[in-house]
């Protein structure tokens, strides 16, 4: 196969490419950056997509955790009952869809939740009831102790 006849005056522009038995004029612009940079933009571009859509999944995902946390808090002030059908179903939903992950971090606000109760009792600040004051409650605390960036 031979080279690719190009206009007069093209040529001087262009490098000449040899693949194998191929050979013919490209474009310097394709092979230098042209075609290159705009592969390197749209892999940035697709990684960057990936990354706000996995922040995105992951804030969802957390949203559901607290709201979970915030409706248990609310079924005991209303004296439903506890481990209900219902709330066990969205439970399971939520450690399905979530994962393990979803039970470790309702644990670790638990665990956060008693130190700062241990804190109080001891009769020191924490964050909590420097920024809450006083008239804080259950769904106040929770807020401010489950942040989602």
């Amino acid at each position: 196969m031979g080279s690719v006849p190009l206009p007069k005056g093209y040529q001087k522009r262009c490098q000449k490419v040899t693949l194998g038995n191929l050979g013919g004029y490209v474009s310097g612009g394709f092979y230098r950056g042209g075609m290159f940079t705009w592969f390197r933009h749209k892999a940035i571009d697709r990684e960057l997509t990936e990354l706000l859509d996995e922040h995105a999944r992951v804030r969802a995902d957390a949203s559901q955790v607290r709201d979970f946390l915030l409706r248990v808090l609310e079924d005991n002030r209303n004296g439903v009952e506890k481990f209900s059908d219902a709330a066990l179903q969205r439970a399971s939903e939520i450690i399905d869809q979530v994962g393990p992950g979803a039970f470790y971090w309702m644990t670790d606000i638990a665990a956060q939740m008693v130190v700062l109760s241990e804190a109080t009792l001891h009769g020191h600040s924490t964050n909590v009831s420097v920024e809450l004051g006083a008239d804080a409650d259950a769904n106040s605390i929770v807020e401010l102790v489950v942040r989602i960036p």
